[in-house]
């Protein structure tokens, strides 16, 4: 028995809900050909007609190299009509090859130009899609960051079998406080007091599910493991400072000791302890919008542990972005986002403690 073959059947059952004739595309690089594989099995079983899609890892860093910029980040219109007969899309995450990424970042971003053409696609198309974070766990990127990678793997396999009713009973409850208008406030005893408001926008609960619902409100992408509960607040209400306790992981390296203090409503100043560098040079070249809040969540997912790149899923975790919003349904796109987490903090919103060092109050 394949190690992801309860994986496989969990998101195409439980996230997915292909059904027998359905079409589903699963795309993975060659790292991620085992799970892949299981995947394509999965879905024959199920009575589904599988399409796997495949980038090759040279090819794709070969290509960002020594092609020019504007012949990359395109896609044909088979591509296209491939997507448009889809039913369901399963992502295994990638590459693996976090380095290359660092070293020529900016033609790894020309070979991705077409992500957001292709997220505006799968949701007219009604593509019900699930990225699966497993594809992450490389062992490129374990030992850039440090980290264990059967660890990280054993993890990342238990996050994703947690049940989605599971999340939503972590979930619901904060879902209802944090979709009205009211103030929240952020504390922990490293100093942190951060206050923002909330506007009455509906915050989205990730359990891990595309139901009809879901997609008629445009959430057409879970991700796997899931665990995520977002709101885009009022991105002019920041108040305070907030010490991040968890590093900020890009491009095989790691930002600790950031801290960021906010003025009416913007960011005043940020500093960070150890490779601050990382940021640094994004913040100088961006547009002022850099220095609004982006967006706010809270973790979920019982089986999730702080210490790898997830760190913003385990229950409890509070994460906060500044600059751009699109992740959480904004509009500001100033060229710069920055996210950090927060363990063991302490939550009220309206006044209302539902998060107490890191524990949710029943």
């Amino acid at each position: 028995m394949s190690e992801y073959e309860a994986l496989a059947k969990n998101v195409l059952t439980k996230t997915l809900r292909v059904k027998a004739g359905e079409n589903v595309i699963v795309e993975t690089w060659n790292h991620g050909i085992p799970i892949a594989r299981e995947f394509v099995y999965q879905v024959r079983a199920l009575g589904a007609r599988p399409l796997l899609t495949f980038e090759d890892e040279e090819a794709f860093w070969r290509s960002a190299s020594e092609i020019p910029k504007t012949k990359l980040g395109k896609v044909g219109a088979h591509e296209w009509a491939a997507m448009k007969e889809a039913d369901a899309y399963v992502f295994i995450t990638g590459p693996a090859d976090i380095n290359k990424m660092r070293e020529n970042r900016e033609g790894y971003n020309a070979m991705i130009g077409y992500n957001s053409e292709w997220y505006d696609r799968a949701e007219k198309y009604r593509i019900r899609g699930a990225r699966v974070g497993l594809g992450y766990v490389s062992e490129q990127r374990a030992r850039a960051y440090g980290f264990d990678l059967d660890a990280w793997r054993h993890m990342m396999l238990q996050a994703s079998a947690v049940d989605p009713s599971i999340l939503r009973k972590n979930g619901q409850k904060i879902q209802r406080l944090l979709s009205k208008k009211g103030h929240v406030t952020v504390t922990h005893p490293n100093g942190t007091h951060f206050e923002f408001g909330l506007t009455g926008r509906k915050a989205v609960l990730d359990d891990g599910v595309i139901s009809k619902e879901k997609l008629d409100d445009g959430e057409n992408m879970a991700s796997v493991p899931a665990g995520e509960l977002a709101v885009l607040p009022d991105p002019r209400s920041g108040e305070g400072t907030i010490h991040f306790d968890r590093p900020l992981y890009a491009y095989g390296r790691a930002m600790r000791g950031l801290t960021v203090a906010f003025d009416r409503g913007r960011v005043a100043k940020w500093s960070a302890e150890e490779n601050e560098d990382m940021y640094r040079s994004s913040w100088d070249r961006a547009k002022p919008g850099k220095a609004l809040l982006g967006g706010f969540e809270f973790g979920l997912n019982p089986a999730a542990q702080t210490g790898f790149l997830q760190d913003y899923l385990p229950a409890g975790n509070v994460y906060l972005a500044i600059g751009d919003d699109e992740e959480f349904g904004g509009k500001n796109t100033p060229g710069f986002s920055m996210a950090g987490t927060l363990t063991g903090a302490t939550v009220t919103i309206g006044g209302k403690t539902v998060l107490d060092g890191g524990r949710f109050v029943s």
